[in-house]
């Protein structure tokens, strides 16, 4: 099985990068803030390092798949918003809620200062039989990864709307089963007022299965699984 790699250049880019569209679509305080938890000192080696998942064949499980996971959410929820109003839908949030949701949909999986959430696994046969190149840092108290993303942005003082609480909170749909009490309502009362989680997550989703899909087209057709890239 093949891993993809990227050089110390190629890191340091995306790192450079993931700032400059923070400084783009965030001024003041909350910039300051940003700025800060995404420092070197702070949760920046986690963000430039972090692979997006555990398993080789689920997404970007490599160092450096985090950060090339939220490059591709934000520029698929910006074209998705574009869809959305160009067949008649109503945007109700602005970019710079958009985008703030985008940037830190999966901020639980950077874990917390000097402690990477995603681990090397050691174990060669859940490598093998598996394909487990990771595991949850057990060094980290557990939290869901979305529990993970508040916890962390309340640390570091940095404010939301309740349009990014949404767009963050359900990116995920009914993969995650607590997202159901605001997907599966049946009250008109409690339907939810912003299209902002609806955006986020056909972003999220496309984007985790176009990368599923590179992933797939790196190994060997002979290899134990398998080939079928439209397969999910």
């Amino acid at each position: 099985m093949k891993q993809r790699t990227k050089t110390a250049e190629e890191i340091k880019a995306n790192y450079d990068k993931f700032i400059a569209i923070i400084n783009k679509y965030f001024k003041g305080e909350r910039l300051e803030k940003l700025l800060h938890m995404y420092s070197e000192d702070e949760l920046g080696m986690n963000l430039a390092m972090s692979p997006a998942s555990g398993r080789l064949l689920y997404h970007n499980c490599y160092d450096g798949g985090y950060i090339d996971h939220i490059f591709n959410v934000c520029k698929n929820a910006l074209k998705v918003k574009e869809l959305f109003a160009a067949q008649g839908g109503t945007i109700d949030f602005t970019d710079e809620e958009l985008m703030f949701a985008a940037l830190h949909h999966d901020l639980g999986k950077l874990g917390i200062k000097g402690q990477i959430h995603y681990v090397k696994n050691t174990n060669k046969w859940e490598i093998e039989n598996r394909m487990d190149y990771y595991k949850r840092n057990d060094e980290i108290p557990f939290m869901s990864l979305t529990d993970r993303t508040f916890f962390t942005l309340q640390h570091y003082g940095i404010s939301y709307t309740e349009n990014e609480y949404f767009g963050i909170k359900l990116t995920d749909g009914l993969y995650d089963e607590d997202n159901e009490k605001y997907l599966k309502t049946f009250n008109v009362k409690n339907t939810l007022r912003s299209t902002i989680q609806y955006i986020l997550h056909w972003a999220d989703f496309m984007s985790t299965i176009i990368e599923r899909q590179e992933e797939l087209k790196l190994q060997k057709p002979t290899d134990n699984f398998s080939f079928n890239v439209g397969t999910f």
